[in-house]
């Protein structure tokens, strides 16, 4: 399936970027754009865009660490999504600075205790963990947020 993902420029005037598949438009070696599309197909803010290469290269380290593919389940959420779905009031999807991932093999616990390991060590951004059962939530805010 293709899209056609556009960028929301600083005058609010819309920018197409180009067409988007599911093998184009890498952010890193292991991440492209689409994996963080909201799901209700909104522009990505110029914004975002930034602050998604920054998750996206903090991804890049837990990938490596944990020698395995990381599956985004959520990425960037549109304000009016992120409503819709009853998240945060400020959640750092609507940001581009979160996403949800899960990856095949590992525990939410290992991926967990992994996030926190290279956190401590310098290796990715400080920023929030949320625990759950099928997932983990990382976002690189710039400040420590457990839950």
């Amino acid at each position: 399936m293709n899209r056609w993902p556009y960028i929301l420029g600083a005058a609010g005037m819309l920018y197409l970027v180009y067409r988007i598949t599911r093998n184009k438009m890498n952010l890193t070696p292991n991440f492209t754009i689409w994996e963080f599309q909201s799901k209700d197909g909104a522009p990505f803010p110029l914004e975002v865009l930034k602050n998604l290469k920054k998750l996206a290269e903090n991804l890049e380290v837990i990938r490596a660490e944990i020698g395995r593919p990381i599956t985004i389940t959520s990425g960037y959420r549109s304000p009016e999504h992120n409503k819709t779905i009853g998240g945060a009031k400020f959640s750092e999807h609507i940001t581009g600075r979160a996403a949800d991932i899960k990856a095949k093999g590992i525990t939410t616990t290992e991926l967990k205790k992994t996030i926190e390991r290279l956190i401590s060590e310098g290796k990715i951004s400080e920023g929030g963990i949320g625990f759950y059962p099928t997932w983990i939530h990382y976002d690189i805010r710039g400040t420590k947020a457990r839950w």
